[in-house]
């Protein structure tokens, strides 16, 4: 009876419907203005990590490239605020990866603009612009220059609105970074500094999770040619390919190496197979190197 007298409209809820409606008024205005200050604080760190990261591009092999981090509203704006679980607030942000050329007077040149240069930025979406070894390095930047935010972004979901709800113990849940070729086409000192970086987020991301998940939680997976860069990972694993003989298919031998080995191995990665004396001591020295980068 009480169903169909609320579909006929005979009931206390239609008398309660305006003060839901203003309720509802309240709500949105008050969320339009949560939405404000977060858009606000956004734009400081959008443009803060824009500065930080470019500085430390050249470093790893990206000379003159600059990130630049554009906040636009989503459809709607701050009077129709999007509340989905994904994300919140207004804003979608875009990452841009620009090769900058400035200009003093009659020459040009790349790099970061000052504000009493004129210049012209030449580049788009760093995930259309961008190699996968140059987005790596962005992605590494970022984290360096603003620690634990690839944690924060994989585990959004986790601390959305529906799980926050649903936990009473929140924890972050360990994480895998995977980086293919992060120091392709990159050489000498910037392979050096990659690798230093590299390890620099590893023991962070242990440490960041060390209090809210298991200590040997979180870990940096690296695939690389570089010597510099196996030097320096806590475990070292070789893939390769063996001897087809008449099959048709490359068996892949997968194996871990350390002490000797592990010199031997990177003396290769490093020269080859030229110089093998030269080479296990320019390995030695990569090793210690790496190993005073991890104490300090």
């Amino acid at each position: 009876m009480s169903l169909r007298q609320e579909l006929d409209g005979n009931v206390e809820a239609l008398q309660l419907l305006p003060k839901a409606k203003e309720d509802e008024r309240i709500a949105l205005e008050e969320y339009s203005d949560v939405c404000k200050e977060l858009s606000d604080a956004r734009k400081k760190v959008a443009f803060n990590l824009s500065q930080s990261v470019t500085k430390i591009l050249p470093s790893l092999g990206l000379d003159g490239s600059v990130l630049q981090i554009q906040l636009s509203f989503r459809p709607g704006g701050f009077k129709e605020p999007y509340c989905g679980s994904e994300n919140i607030g207004v804003d979608v942000a875009d990452f841009l990866l620009l090769r900058q050329k400035i200009k003093h007077g009659d020459n040009e040149e790349i790099g970061v603009p000052s504000d009493d240069m004129l210049g012209t930025s030449h580049g788009g979406h760093i995930e259309q612009v961008g190699s996968s070894g140059e987005i790596s390095r962005v992605l590494l930047a970022c984290e360096t220059a603003l620690p634990g935010s690839i944690g924060a972004t994989c585990n959004s979901f986790a601390n959305s609105a529906e799980n926050l709800a649903s936990q009473v113990d929140l924890k972050m849940p360990p994480i895998s970074i995977i980086y293919d070729e992060i120091d392709a086409h990159v050489g000498g000192r910037a392979a050096v500094t990659v690798a230093k970086l590299l390890a620099d987020q590893s023991q962070s991301c242990c440490q960041s999770t060390n209090a809210r998940a298991s200590k040997s939680g979180s870990q940096v997976i690296a695939i690389t040619h570089s010597a510099s860069l196996a030097a320096i990972a806590d475990r070292h694993i070789v893939v390769e390919r063996g001897v087809s003989g008449r099959s048709s298919s490359l068996p892949i031998r997968i194996h871990v190496v350390d002490g000797p080995s592990r010199r031997k191995e990177i003396a290769r990665m490093a020269s080859g197979d030229l110089a093998s004396g030269e080479a296990e001591t320019f390995a030695d020295a990569l090793i210690r190197d790496a190993l005073l980068h991890k104490e300090t």
